[in-house]
């Protein structure tokens, strides 16, 4: 062998002990001290980081880390409902897998005193099954390497003596063979989740596609006395997925306001909050004592809700994409892109990014040019982007006091696109945005290329929109009725647009002959049939609905919508 062949040999040699020694194996197997018996999907993490895992059935774990993610002192914490939690340095796995001997908590019973009193069995929590938004526990888009001990929840009110008897959830979409969860009630503290109220684990399967879930508590014998909430959650322990299959979990959920989503990724992660939302989350219990202060009457139904700013809290709760956010770009505030330019009664705000054909942005109602921060970079490294806040949205003013119509928004950008001398433009519309796309290519064809609209709509009522929607923006807005503020004001105006337009015909749609795409998420609040309505009175409209997606399919499955939104606009135009 030559000595350049050796030197070559020992370099790769070299490089391949780098490269093994920058990722970190954490290996082991957890055993009942007393036992020697396993203990099964103890949770495995690294303080304050969203690093770690779940040990299987037989407790075995194996995850790797970067090293540079780490340093040899950092603790890892081992823990499971009804042992003490163990704790180790991160350089004690370094050389060998670990046996962790884990010893069971000491759990004190307090005296019982036996009393007769009335009992009444209530829920606690949404009972309703509408999914106006998913809270996704499973996304292949995750940048997490792996859902293990991802956990989810929300907070619960309940009253002060409870024995609970069910946990139920409410199942937007699962495309795995089963999902083995473990469910967690915790105490309550500055809205987060804090001390364990289990002793022992409450683990249960998901195999249905979607629906609720009811988990059996009453052989725990789980009695809550003294809190008036609780944070209930569920932990992702293990999961078959169905070969071929999208693999996809999502819990349903509507957005209200006094409401929001608790996630962390791993056991030891910090808990985060989005808001607005409420999971699909109740328990069943028999109340022995008082009624919680918190609660106008616990057993009464809780989906009676109310949306305080119309649309604009129908933005779907993606949990990765609130972590992921690209906030360096500073989407609808940007000092570098903005500019303003004053027109007929308003002064519109806009946003310039990127070279090429030049590709308008309208966003949904209430909403504004930062509800596309999953699209912008990437369309703009194919188009110019021009993304626009909407008269009186965003940073957009609006000096008059007019009612609000498609109409309007539509001579708004042809007025914009003449004072940037451009014509024949693409245009991507979101909800309201994609009825004003629409109305760019029936009155103004002049200046529209090609037209994408994602969950527009023709009609404001139960043809087109999920049943109750409308319902609640009617209930929003009487008892908006007397307020009569600058805010307020602004608010019945957005909600009038929403209960009274659009109002387009199926003739109109026949007289487009530009390129449109329509798109609309599998669970959208815009109904299906309407959606394929529109695409089938559109001569060669492209429909595509993305599966396991809301009326947010922008923000949940961003890759799926920019590739089909590029591809579209990108080919060429038939002659």
């Amino acid at each position: 062998m030559t000595k350049a062949k050796i030197l070559l040999l020992l370099l790769l040699i070299l490089a391949f002990q780098v490269a093994f020694s920058q990722v970190l194996l954490i290996e082991g197997k957890i055993i009942d001290r007393f036992t020697s018996t396993p203990v099964p999907f103890a949770s495995i993490g690294i303080t304050g980081k969203s690093i770690g895992s779940i040990a299987d059935v037989e407790g075995n774990f194996k995850f790797s880390i970067p090293a540079a993610t780490v340093s040899q002192e950092e603790q890892i914490i081992i823990s499971c409902i009804g042992y003490k939690a163990y704790k180790a340095t991160v350089s004690s796995f370094m050389h060998r897998p670990q046996r962790i001997t884990l010893a069971p908590s000491l759990i004190a019973l307090g005296e019982v005193t036996i009393k007769p009193r009335k009992v009444k069995t209530k829920t606690f929590g949404r009972t309703g099954n509408s999914t106006m938004m998913a809270a996704k526990m499973f996304t292949e888009n995750n940048l997490v390497s792996d859902e293990l001990a991802k956990e989810q929840g929300t907070i619960i009110n309940i009253d002060e003596e409870i024995l609970l008897k069910d946990f139920n959830m409410h199942v937007a979409f699962n495309r795995f063979k089963y999902v083995k969860f473990r469910l967690n009630i915790y105490s309550v503290n500055n809205g987060l989740p804090q001390e364990s109220l289990l002793r022992e684990n409450v683990i249960f399967d998901v195999t249905e596609q979607r629906g609720w879930i009811k988990v059996d508590l009453s052989k725990y014998h789980i009695f809550l006395e003294g809190l008036d909430k609780v944070a209930v959650t569920v932990q992702w322990l293990e999961s078959e997925a169905i070969q071929g299959n999208r693999k996809s979990f999502g819990v349903s959920a509507v957005p209200v306001p006094a409401h929001s989503i608790l996630f962390r990724n791993k056991s030891q992660d910090q808990w985060k909050e989005v808001k607005p939302g409420y999971l699909s989350f109740y328990l069943t219990a028999d109340s022995y004592k008082g009624e919680n202060k918190n609660l106008a009457a616990a057993s009464s139904p809780t989906d009676n809700y109310v949306l305080p700013d119309s649309l604009k809290y129908l933005r779907f709760l993606s949990l990765e994409a609130s972590k992921n956010l690209d906030t360096k770009h500073h989407y609808g505030d940007s000092v570098q892109a903005g500019h303003f330019i004053n027109i007929t009664g308003t002064k519109l705000y806009y946003e310039i990014y990127g070279k090429g054909e030049p590709l308008m942005l309208l966003h949904g109602n209430g909403q504004s040019i930062s509800a596309y921060y999953q699209q912008i970079n990437t369309l703009s490294q194919h188009f110019k982007i021009i993304a626009v806040d909407t008269r009186g949205q965003g940073k957009s003013k609006d000096n008059t006091a007019k009612e609000l119509s498609y109409d309007l928004f539509a001579s708004d950008m042809k007025q914009l696109l003449d004072s940037l001398n451009l014509k024949q433009v693409h245009i991507l519309g979101w909800s309201d945005g994609g009825n004003t796309a629409l109305k760019m290519a029936i009155q103004y064809p002049a200046y529209v290329n090609k037209i994408a609209i994602m969950g527009a709509n023709l009609v404001p009522d139960h043809t087109a929109i999920e049943s109750g929607l409308l319902d609640l923006f009617k209930k929003q807005l009487n008892e908006l009725k007397y307020k009569d503020d600058e805010l307020s004001l602004h608010q019945k105006r957005l909600l009038r647009l929403l209960l009274t337009e659009p109002n387009m015909s199926y003739k109109e749609l026949k007289a487009i002959f530009v390129p449109v795409l329509i798109m609309s998420g599998e669970h959208d609040v815009i109904l299906e049939s309407h959606t394929k309505a529109i695409a089938d009175n559109i001569k060669e409209a492209k429909l595509v609905i993305f599966k396991d997606a809301s009326h947010y399919a922008p923000q949940e499955v961003p890759h799926e919508f920019n590739r089909e939104v590029i591809s579209f606009f990108e080919q060429k135009n038939k002659k």
